[in-house]
């Protein structure tokens, strides 16, 4: 029965691993902040716990839209456009926890620094690789429907927008549905901004661009480099 099990399950093995990893990892935040609020009495941090849900959302969007699109180019095509717009609402929220460590500059009596330095990097480190994953997954979604090179043109442009979108989620306090409830006033807004940036806007969205784009090519060529090992090996 548990050899049956296992043929089962072995084709999926690498993704019940991963979805493993980010759902331990999850819960080890979630862990973290629990012992703190028991320490402190407060919920101070409750918001990680918020934007922690909101990172899961990109990566079961993405992975929806890879399932459906199966291995047939015309349901690609189809779920491709759709799919990325939705997707990329939301896709922001996974690397967002990374501004959190923002909130340290406020340090509480009653909880060593060291102690939320730890907590917020494990729920930034847990919403980078859920944002990363879900990248994957829809590069991968447009590279088989569009090719290689827009495959990349698609990584950079959602990294570009990835930037932009924590800016404004950081500093100018909008959120991912504000633009499905308010169109008209967010988008009159950001022509007001795109149109006088500020340098702060301007320093921030290009170095925290470059920065995830670093992260998702570095993870990439690991991962091809593995690929790589294991064919050599076996």
């Amino acid at each position: 029965m548990l050899k049956q099990m296992y043929l089962k399950l072995e084709p999926f093995k690498f993704r019940l691993t991963v979805f493993g990893l980010l759902s331990g990892a999850s819960l080890i935040s979630l862990a973290l902040f629990r012992l703190r609020t028991m320490m402190s009495g407060s919920d101070d941090y409750a918001f990680l716990v918020w934007n922690l849900f909101l990172a899961w959302i990109p990566l079961l969007m993405a992975y929806m839209a890879s399932t459906f699109a199966g291995k047939k180019r015309r349901f690609i095509l189809l779920a491709v456009v759709p799919a990325a717009i939705l997707w990329l609402l939301f896709f922001p929220n996974a690397p967002y926890i990374l501004t959190d460590l923002i909130h340290l500059r406020h340090p509480r009596e009653n909880i060593p620094v060291w102690y939320d330095n730890l907590l917020i990097n494990w729920f930034a480190w847990t919403g980078v690789v859920l944002g990363v994953l879900s990248l994957y997954l829809m590069h991968n979604l447009v590279r088989k429907a569009l090719g290689r090179i827009s495959g990349w043109v698609f990584v950079l442009s959602v990294s570009a927008l990835c930037g932009v979108g924590i800016y404004i989620g950081r500093f100018l306090r909008w959120n991912s549905w504000d633009l499905i409830f308010h169109p008209v006033e967010r988008l009159n807004e950001f022509i007001t901004y795109a149109l006088n940036p500020s340098l702060q806007s301007v320093i921030f969205i290009s170095v925290f661009s470059s920065l995830f784009i670093f992260i998702y090519i570095s993870t990439y060529t690991f991962g091809l480099l593995f690929q790589e090992q294991a064919q050599k090996i076996s």
